[in-house]
């Protein structure tokens, strides 16, 4: 049998051709499941699961690296808070209004604006700024992609990125009141290689610091909702002379408010 040969210009096509559809063959049959093994994230966090598969890949690749290879890591919570869960959760989806609400409270002095949708910048008047991105939310889950720098008197800038998860839950309690429970999980990753190795050898120190640190804006809206629940009226006196509110969430808020407070005061003998 004589040998197969390719001669001159037209085999060299016909080999091309059939290289490129084998290639492309591979990659309709083994395409999809290649992709979903891109850039794994656990779907189990801190003993809750979360619905990362529902991520898209572009995402996923943007937040493996920070979970996967954090230089610090922390979780806060179950933390229970006595408001309605769409209370809750308008006040942590608005920040721009819950910082406005705290300043009136005297609880801090916090600035956010909105950069786009599922976007803000947050400054926490104490050296750090951030860029937040919501990646996903559902009724009960929330992922964010935090992207921000601290200036301190140690170090004079520090640039980090970080990724939180966030899991909101009703509870049922015999009294039948509105209570909530919140749980945290933050992977934060410093872009400096040297600070980075300084943390992991300093962890148990200062691992909770960077925590609260980057989930700041978290813990704002965690204050905000424990004043609310204390003293619904009093919010609501305070809520006309906040300007920054306008009149489409001044409505929302009073009935959200006014519903909190109708609960309390069947509550209270």
């Amino acid at each position: 049998m004589r040998p197969f040969r390719f001669h001159g210009r037209t085999a060299a096509i016909s080999l091309l051709w059939c290289v490129v559809t084998v290639l492309t063959a591979f990659t309709l049959t083994a395409g999809p499941e290649s992709r979903a093994e891109t850039c794994p994230i656990a779907a189990e966090q801190g003993g809750i699961k979360f619905p990362v598969d529902r991520l898209s890949i572009d995402t996923r690749c943007l937040l493996e690296p920070i979970v996967n290879r954090a230089t610090t890591s922390g979780q806060i919570g179950p933390v229970p808070m006595p408001i309605q869960q769409v209370l809750y959760e308008y006040l942590l989806d608005r920040p721009v209004i819950t910082a406005s609400m705290v300043e009136r409270l005297g609880l801090g002095s916090y600035q956010f604006s909105m950069k786009g949708p599922n976007q803000f910048w947050g400054n926490d008047g104490e050296g750090t700024q951030s860029l937040v991105t919501l990646v996903y939310h559902d009724r009960t889950n929330r992922i964010y992609y935090i992207d921000g720098y601290h200036e301190g008197q140690i170090f004079p800038l520090v640039r980090a990125t970080a990724v939180v998860f966030v899991r909101i839950v009703p509870q049922s309690t015999p009294e039948d009141h509105p209570v909530i429970e919140t749980s945290l999980l933050a992977y934060t990753k410093l872009n400096d290689p040297m600070l980075s190795a300084l943390v992991h050898l300093l962890k148990p120190l200062i691992g909770d610091a960077v925590t609260r640190k980057l989930t700041k804006a978290f813990d704002v809206t965690n204050q905000l909702g424990l004043q609310i629940a204390k003293d619904p009226a009093r919010i609501i006196q305070e809520l006309p002379s906040l300007s920054k509110i306008g009149p489409d969430d001044q409505r929302t808020l009073l009935s959200l408010l006014q519903a909190l407070a109708h609960q309390t005061s069947r509550e209270t003998p």
